[in-house]
């Protein structure tokens, strides 16, 4: 008889390595980042923020799509987080992303990252005025991420307006010099 291996199952090996992360006080958001992947990096910062008092949390971005209302509820989530949040740039942070980057307290990047400041996409549909009520909550969300960007970065808001309509893209390095890290790795 020849003994047997079994692949182990994916999403137990994915969890087990979750909760090894979590006992870390690390959490990982990489892909696009949508209401889902939002609301479960909130519960995981949520949670951590009840353990261990004021012992950082760091937070592993590598968004390189976001949608625009779930970043900036993930944002309001790190900002309100008890502990400190530190957060680390892994690869490529995109759009409405760098508002969860910018409510962090310390932020870090290696010089390869790549920050893409973009405005964010959206569509919609309905009547003309159910259109016009959602392009107004758009502007008002667009302007929420121009001023966590203007507020982080000390850039002028014209600036940093003229930047997200270009899809200025920087470097780890150009990120610090432009004020989005204060650390790079």
């Amino acid at each position: 008889m020849l003994p047997s291996w079994e692949e182990p199952e994916s999403r137990s090996l994915g969890a087990d390595l979750a909760e090894q992360l979590l006992d870390q006080r690390v959490i990982v958001l990489g892909g696009r980042l949508d209401d889902a992947a939002a609301n479960r990096a909130a519960a995981q910062l949520l949670l951590l923020s009840r353990r261990s008092g004021r012992t950082p949390i760091e937070l592993n971005l590598a968004c390189p799509e976001a949608e625009l209302s779930a970043a900036l509820a993930l944002a309001d989530t790190v900002e309100l987080a008890a502990p400190p949040v530190h957060a680390v740039i892994r690869g490529t942070l995109a759009g409405a992303a760098i508002a969860v980057l910018c409510a962090a307290e310390e932020r870090a990047a290696p010089r390869h990252a790549l920050l893409v400041l973009s405005m964010p996409r959206t569509s919609a549909e309905g009547t003309a005025a159910q259109l016009a009520n959602l392009a107004e909550h758009y502007e008002r969300q667009v302007t929420r991420l121009r001023d966590t960007i203007v507020a982080t970065s000390g850039r002028s808001a014209e600036d940093v307006t003229k930047d997200l309509e270009n899809g200025r893209v920087l470097s780890g390095e150009e990120a610090f010099e432009y004020g989005l890290v204060n650390r790079l790795l």
